[in-house]
C-alpha cells in the first residue's frame, strides 16, 4: 500500500497542475510586499499584526480567493476522471480497488497539505524578513495572545473546511468531467458560504456552530470540537459513497 501511494504521489506531483498549486504558496510574499508599499491595501481596523495574526489572515485569504481549492479539485479530476476516461488507470489482481482509491486520495491531499505547509512557512518568513519593520507590524510572534483561541478556531474552520470541499470535489471528479467538477465545486462553495446566514440551515455545515455554547473565557472550544466531529462524519460518509462507487465501476 505504501509503495502504491508513493507511486501515485510521484505521478501526481510531476504534473503541471500540481506545480501550479505549489507555486501559489508564494502568494503571501506578494501580498506582504504589497502591504509595505500600500499599508491600506487591507483593512485591519487599525490593529497591528504579529507573525501569528498575519499568517492566520493569509490562510483566510487563500481560502476566500478559492484558487488553491479549485486547483486541488482540478488535480483530483486529473487523478480520477481523466485516468478513467483515457483508460490509463491501473488495476492489479493482488491489489484491492479500495487501496487504489486510498492511494489517489492520499496523493491529492498530500499535494494540498504540502501547499498549505509551504504557504504557512512563506507567510512567517516574509513577515519577519519584510513586514516586521512596517508600521502595521509589531515584529513579534503574536500581538494579541488573549485572542489566540478565537484565531485558532478560524484556522481550524479554514483547514477542515478546505478538506471537506476537496472531498466533495473528489466525489464529483469520480463521476463528472473536469469542467463540470470545477463548476460543481464552485456552486457548492458558494452554497456553503451562504448557509450560515439562514437560521434553519446554519448548522448544516460546522461553521454554524461558532457561537453555539460558551466555555468560560473561551467560547469557541466546544464549537471547535463539534466542528471537527461534524467534518469527520461528512468525510466518512463521502468516503463510503466513493468507495462503493469505485468498487462497482465498470471499466470498458
Amino acid at each position: 500500500m505504501k509503495s502504491l501511494t508513493l507511486c501515485e504521489l510521484k505521478k501526481t506531483i510531476r504534473r503541471m497542475d500540481s506545480r501550479i498549486l505549489l507555486a501559489l504558496s508564494f502568494l503571501p510574499a506578494i501580498l506582504c510586499i504589497l502591504m509595505v508599499f500600500r499599508a491600506d491595501v487591507f483593512d485591519f481596523s487599525g490593529d497591528k499584526l504579529g507573525a501569528f495574526e498575519f499568517t492566520n489572515y493569509m490562510l483566510i485569504i487563500q481560502n476566500d480567493i478559492f484558487m488553491p481549492l479549485i486547483m486541488t479539485v482540478f488535480i483530483a479530476s486529473m487523478s480520477f476522471y481523466q485516468e478513467i476516461t483515457r483508460k490509463t488507470i491501473y488495476f492489479y489482481k493482488d491489489i484491492a480497488r479500495k487501496n487504489v482509491l486510498k492511494a489517489k486520495y492520499a496523493s491529492v491531499y498530500t499535494i494540498y497539505f504540502a501547499f498549505l505547509i509551504l504557504y504557512t512557512l512563506v507567510s512567517y518568513a516574509f513577515y519577519f524578513l519584510v513586514l516586521r519593520f512596517h508600521v502595521m507590524a509589531t515584529g513579534t510572534f503574536m500581538a494579541y495572545p488573549s485572542e489566540a483561541i478565537d484565531m485558532l478556531y478560524s484556522v481550524v474552520q479554514v483547514i477542515f473546511g478546505a478538506t471537506f470541499y476537496i472531498h466533495v470535489g473528489i466525489c464529483l471528479a469520480l463521476r463528472l468531467s473536469t469542467g463540470m467538477s470545477m463548476f460543481g465545486i464552485t456552486l457548492f462553495y458558494i452554497f456553503a458560504k451562504m448557509v450560515p446566514n439562514f437560521p434553519y440551515l446554519k448548522f448544516v455545515f460546522p461553521i454554524g456552530y461558532k457561537n453555539l455554547v460558551e466555555i468560560g473565557s473561551h467560547p469557541y472550544l466546544l464549537s471547535m470540537a463539534l466542528s471537527i466531529v461534524i467534518y469527520g462524519i461528512y468525510h466518512f460518509a463521502l468516503y463510503r459513497i466513493n468507495k462503493n462507487y469505485f468498487k462497482n465501476m465498470q471499466f470498458n
